[in-house]
């Protein structure tokens, strides 16, 4: 029971003490580990065999953008053509 109180107030510590840091030196350690994550995220995609499915899900991403954006197009038109046929309405 001892072991858990102590262990709250050094979390509790830990609170206050980030909260009193100034913004920029709280910001540090997050922009280190997301810098340190992508970092290890590209080696890891790297170390991967060709046919691996987070190298296949990667080379189909942008085809799929391509064909979102042609559908896009496509709805926009036909939502043209449908606002132009119908009749203006009463008003």
């Amino acid at each position: 029971m001892r072991k858990l109180v102590a262990l709250g107030l050094v979390v509790f510590g830990g609170v206050i003490v980030t909260r009193l840091l100034p913004r920029d030196l709280r910001a540090r350690p997050s922009v280190a580990m997301r810098h340190w994550m992508a970092k290890h995220m590209e080696q890891m995609m790297a170390s991967l065999p060709a046919n691996a499915p987070p190298k296949l899900v990667m080379s189909i991403l942008p085809k799929l953008q391509a064909q979102h954006e042609q559908i896009i197009a496509l709805l926009q038109e036909q939502n043209a053509l449908l606002r132009q046929r119908q009749p203006a309405a009463p008003g």
